[in-house]
């Protein structure tokens, strides 16, 4: 069973992060639902950073990149 779908893990997640997306959108509204996704990303950044994986300027470097 080589075309299994634990094969493709990153269509799976990408497939939770849109049912996840769309209830949020649904039982929230846009803006709360925007919200919620940007205070999830600050603390996935804060932790990261706690982490010691990655600096602001290293984040800030690869979000703005110099040309």
């Amino acid at each position: 069973m080589e075309n299994s779908f634990f094969h493709i893990p990153h269509r799976w997640i990408g497939a939770l992060i849109g049912l996840i997306g769309s209830l949020m959108l649904i039982f929230l509204g846009f803006w709360k639902a925007v919200f919620v996704v940007l205070c999830v990303g600050l603390g996935y950044f804060i932790g990261q950073r706690l982490d010691g994986e990655q600096s602001v300027s290293e984040f800030l470097g690869r979000l703005f990149p110099s040309r």
